[in-house]
């Protein structure tokens, strides 16, 4: 019996390495299989998810086989979004990687089995990822270890948390490089430490870093501060080896400095070649980051999208038994489900507990890691039970900051471009990969305390027994089959617009937000978009700019005073708009319904539709007799429009300058404005002309409201004719209302 123990623990022979990583890789996928069903069953008819999310990332692979295949362009600006200015996408989720990967499926057998291949790669590779590094923790190779380090690659990919972001976030699924990246940092590290060759290693792990930054710009966010963490960590072992084989000590600072080279090396050349291989699209993004502040999202998103601490320790709000009204229980009430499914699990929280217990010179360094990014998940107000919007300070919920010194609001303004980000929740993919490590360490250091062969009645036959019962109970505590399904919905007018020869773009209706579906059903049709969905709204596109855009986005007026029904043949000539689809299944009810159809009716009068059926109404737009003057707001320094309790609309002045364009102003027009400033010295400000150098009016403080009449010149050889309002200082001014006179 003793000899079938010690066989337990012996490191198998070389012939068989490879039998394990293909029976683990073989079991992550049959999980993978069975968590994911009835997938298996539609893999070329429909994709997980809840019909939202998933077919922006369903048209992010269309769009990159488009970009790179058939026009030979840049993926990262497209033209046939938000026609004709189009629209850079530096700051969405585009996710290139996904879309390379499964580029042949594509060309072979279409979008949908290629999305879906995204996720069983991304399942397996994250499992094996997790299995690699855990396995290089615990620092052995026998069964024993290969059964935790296995464990451990469940922990990780069929966590609650990934399982939720299967529902739509093809970027945050795909987590998997994160562990291979983290493999082979520390790998390099502790091979620089050695005083043995740790290139190879650091190279690869930049390679990994790269992946990780083509799938997700929020995991780049992760492990710098992780690797930040590591270096941390990693200085004092350096200088304790240092010690340990007799090294000497010429001056400490010098000598600190030194083996701070030596921990850091590693994480140094990975981003060199981070920096190097994504430059073309890291200097486009910072450049846009400091000209602009579009990607950054109001402060109060930051509250809403934080992590309760309830939020990691209930059940798997997901799990098959309790759903949906586990989405009701104690944590964030008001964050969507997928932001706030991040249970730990109590089975691998337990284990980590063992880790500490029984192996915390392993442990401490993953424990360190998951508690920081346990309370970066927290955000910059924590909370212990629920998150409501009452929860939210009053300050935040209008817009403002509040100083906050929790390790998240510090990091918030202390980390460059770290506000583009905001789901603040997301940071507990970090406390879950280390809780997986903990996982693995704490299982092992179990079975060897437990069956050790000194002690009687123990066989590798139990061993492997508990093993597997651990297993089970991880698969029972995450448990989420059958998982929703969408099927696409397109209709099949679409197909026959495809092969319409009219190249003008479309305008889906209704629009008074984006909808993902519009994606879907461009992936068919293939004609450029008037109004579309991106991940962070640019201001340059002209949907919150223009009349009768602004309209159908507002269900009403905006601060443009005009005839939506007038001028909409004029706009949507200059826009190139060539088709207008009203879609009724997108509009069930309410003022998004009546007040859609009735300003579409108003436009198109008596002009019958060119299709028509019990979802769709079709119309061709025709060329206006006359191109009508009217205004459209520039792209900065515009506030939202904000609707006040007596139907009232207005815009605040939110930088140094606000443009306001004349379009086909063929003579000297006057343009009228009616504003509102705040009391005191930081009211009022300036009217402009466009050109800088003319001003047409002072706007003095009226904190009652008052009016200002304004010529705009006509200059011979100047393109573009307007107003520049310059407010005496940033949002003491609110826009009521603009009109040509």
């Amino acid at each position: 019996m003793a000899e079938n123990v010690k066989r337990l623990w012996r490191r198998p022979p070389l012939r068989g390495a490879m039998l394990v990583h293909a029976a683990v890789l073989a079991g992550y996928l049959l999980l993978t299989l069975i968590f994911t069903w009835p997938l298996v069953l539609n893999l070329t008819t429909a994709i997980p998810g809840d019909s939202f999310d998933g077919w922006q990332n369903y048209w992010n692979q269309w769009w990159l086989a488009q970009a790179l295949v058939d026009r030979l362009v840049s993926p990262l600006y497209t033209d046939i979004l938000y026609a004709p200015t189009g629209v850079t996408l530096y700051f969405h989720t585009l996710n290139p990687l996904n879309g390379l990967i499964t580029l042949p499926i594509q060309w072979v057998s279409g979008l949908i089995l290629a999305y879906n291949a995204v996720v069983f790669i991304s399942w397996v590779l994250a499992g094996y990822g997790m299995f690699l590094l855990a396995r290089w923790v615990l620092g052995v190779r026998s069964p024993a270890a290969v059964w935790a380090a296995w464990l451990a690659g469940l922990v990780y990919t069929l966590s609650p948390f990934h399982m939720a972001h299967l529902l739509g976030h093809m970027q945050v699924m795909s987590l998997q490089w994160l562990p291979f990246y983290l493999l082979y940092l520390l790998r390099a590290m502790r091979q620089s430490r050695d005083g043995r060759p740790w290139l190879r290693s650091a190279l690869l792990a930049g390679l990994f870093l790269v992946f990780n930054g083509l799938s997700d710009w929020y995991f780049v966010l992760y492990l710098f501060l992780f690797t930040g963490l590591v270096i941390v960590w990693q200085w004092p072992a350096a200088v304790h080896r240092h010690s340990r084989q007799g090294g000497t000590v010429n001056g400490w600072a010098a000598f600190s400095l030194r083996m701070l080279w030596v921990a850091a090396r590693p994480a140094l050349i990975a981003g060199c070649v981070f920096v190097v291989l994504l430059s073309f699209w890291l200097v486009p993004m910072i450049q846009e980051a400091r000209q602009f502040q579009f990607m950054v999202r109001p402060p109060a998103d930051l509250y809403v999208l934080s992590a309760s601490v309830m939020d990691f320790l209930v059940p798997n709000r997901l799990h098959s038994l309790w759903r949906p009204q586990s989405f009701t229980w104690i944590g964030n009430q008001i964050a969507p489900i997928s932001e706030r499914t991040i249970s730990i699990g109590y089975l691998p929280l337990a284990l980590a507990v063992a880790a500490a217990g029984m192996a915390w010179r392993k442990a401490f360094f993953w424990w360190a890691g998951a508690l920081l990014f346990f309370m970066l998940a927290l955000g910059p107000q924590w909370h212990w039970g629920n998150i409501t919007w009452e929860s939210i300070p009053p300050a935040v919920a209008a817009g403002q900051e509040v100083a906050s010194w929790t390790p998240y609001a510090l990091l918030n303004r202390l980390v460059p471009f770290m506000r583009i980000s905001r789901s603040v929740s997301r940071f507990a993919l970090m406390v879950q990969l280390c809780l997986a490590v903990l996982t693995a360490i704490g299982l092992h250091a179990l079975l060897l305390r437990w069956f050790n062969p000194q002690r009687r009645f123990r066989s590798q036959q139990l061993a492997l027994l508990v093993g597997a019962a651990a297993a089970v109970v991880l698969l029972a505590e995450y448990w989420v089959a059958p998982y929703p399904l969408s099927l696409p919905d397109t209709p099949a007018y679409y197909s026959r617009l495809a092969a319409d020869p009219d190249a003008r773009a479309v305008l889906n209706l209704p629009m008074n937000y984006d909808r993902p579906g519009y994606l879907l059903y461009q992936t068919v049709h293939g004609k450029p978009l008037t109004v579309a969905y991106i991940s962070r709204d640019d201001p340059r596109t002209l949907t919150e700019r223009t009349p009768v855009l602004q309209h159908f986005r507002h269900l009403g007026d905006d601060i443009i005073d005009v005839d939506p029904a007038a001028i909409a043949p004029t706009i949507f000539a200059d826009l190139d708009v060539g088709t207008v689809i009203l879609d009724r299944y997108k509009m069930p009810g309410g003022l998004e319904k009546e007040y859609t159809e009735a300003l579409a009716g108003r436009i198109f009068g008596d002009q019958p539709p060119l299709f028509s059926d019990e979802r769709l109404t079709v119309y061709r737009v025709t060329a206006p007799i006359q191109r009508l003057p009217y205004l459209q707001l520039g792209p900065q320094n515009w506030g939202p429009l904000v609707v006040n309790e007596d139907g009232g609309r207005q815009r605040a002045l939110t930088g140094s300058t606000a443009t306001v364009e004349v379009i086909h102003a063929s003579e000297p027009v006057q343009v009228a404005v009616r504003y509102r400033t705040a009391t005191g010295d930081g009211g009022g400000g300036r009217i402009w002309a466009l050109d800088g150098q003319t001003l047409l009016a002072t706007l003095l403080p009226a904190p009652e409201g008052a009016e200002v009449i304004v010529d705009v010149p006509v200059t011979a050889g100047v393109e573009k004719r307007g107003l520049a309002l310059e407010p005496a200082a940033a949002g003491n001014v609110q826009i009521e209302r603009l009109w040509l006179q």
